[in-house]
């Protein structure tokens, strides 16, 4: 917002509502390419999980999860982008034409469940190998470990997760406004529902710090059972300490490109509603980064995890050459 030097009376700036110049390259370019190779990522590694008998373990439950989660995600969030950038010149304001009554709630929901989806079980992968590393007594005698209880858990998460965002079903409408010559249409929450959407924010922020205390502990229980371990003649226990390595990295670099990527989309929006700024121009840089987020886990994998990158090999390439 802008105050008019002659007159004293506000009036709105939309010069930042436009799209910039890194907007032209990113979404008809950048984002088909990242979005693709995601789906496809994400798809591949659900197929290797669920087909693959040695796959068959409760970290990878909570992968298959994950890549569950970002599928939906990328079916949704990149459309709703790319049909606004085609039908106004003006980002961040979302012309849906007739479909925006159901399209507006519909995509908040379903991004929103996505997110905290992926949240809640990165969360509880990090509790769960935090037990097995720090706590192995307690983890064996807890029932932790257990596909058909992890299945169970990423079950509850689907429920709590849906249950929480299904307030955008009922309180998320589209809204039309005239900009400049423009009849668009937006997304309006109400404001009891904006308001809940900032309680996201301090639960994203609790999450970071538990897993951040989690995984310090288990780097801290790792060296020093290496140590222990550096003399001793125990082959079952250091093969046992390297696959703990493994997946302990693995989940590391997942948490670290969640937080990196999804927590500055939320504290633009923070910042927008609180410091009444009309400076959104960085916000389709966000969302490709939300996007790069559910599309790079396949990558993590294959790239940290030799069994995965022989899971994939075996279901692929044999398909390839028969």
């Amino acid at each position: 917002m802008l105050v008019n030097a002659s007159d004293g009376n506000l009036t709105t700036d939309y010069s930042a509502y436009y799209y910039t110049d890194f907007d032209k390259v990113a979404i008809p370019i950048i984002m088909p390419i990242v979005v693709t190779i995601g789906i496809i990522g994400n798809v591949m590694t659900i197929i290797v999980i669920t087909s693959t008998q040695v796959m068959h373990t409760s970290v990878n439950v909570y992968f298959a999860n994950l890549a569950i989660a970002d599928t939906f995600y990328l079916l949704v969030a990149p459309p709703w982008i790319w049909n606004s950038y085609i039908k106004s010149p003006i980002h961040n304001w979302y012309d849906m034409g007739e479909g925006s009554n159901w399209f507006c709630p519909f995509y908040c929901f379903i991004t929103g469940a996505a997110t905290t989806v992926a949240l809640f079980t990165i969360l509880w992968l990090s509790i769960e190998r935090y037990m097995a590393v720090c706590k192995l007594f307690q983890f064996r005698k807890s029932g932790f470990g257990i596909c058909s209880r992890s299945i169970k858990i990423c079950v509850i998460i689907w429920l709590l997760s849906l249950s929480w965002m299904a307030r955008h079903l009922a309180s998320t409408s589209a809204k039309i406004d005239e900009v400049e010559g423009l009849h668009i249409t937006k997304c309006e929450p109400s404001d009891l529902n904006f308001k809940l959407m900032f309680v996201d924010l301090p639960i994203i922020f609790l999450a970071t710090i538990v897993m951040v205390v989690l995984h310090t502990a288990m780097l801290i229980t790792l060296r020093k059972t290496r140590v222990i371990l550096a003399n001793s003649a125990g082959t079952a226990k250091k093969y046992r300490l390297k696959s703990e390595k493994k997946i302990f990295l693995t989940i590391v670099v997942i948490v670290t490109v969640y937080f990196v990527c999804i927590l500055p989309k939320y504290i633009h929006v923070l910042l927008l509603h609180y410091t009444n700024t009309s400076n959104i121009s960085p916000m389709n840089i966000f969302k490709l980064m939300s996007i790069i987020n559910s599309s790079v886990n396949p990558l993590i994998y294959n790239a940290l995890n030799d069994t995965f990158r022989r899971a994939f090999r075996d279901v692929y390439c044999r398909k390839c050459n028969k």
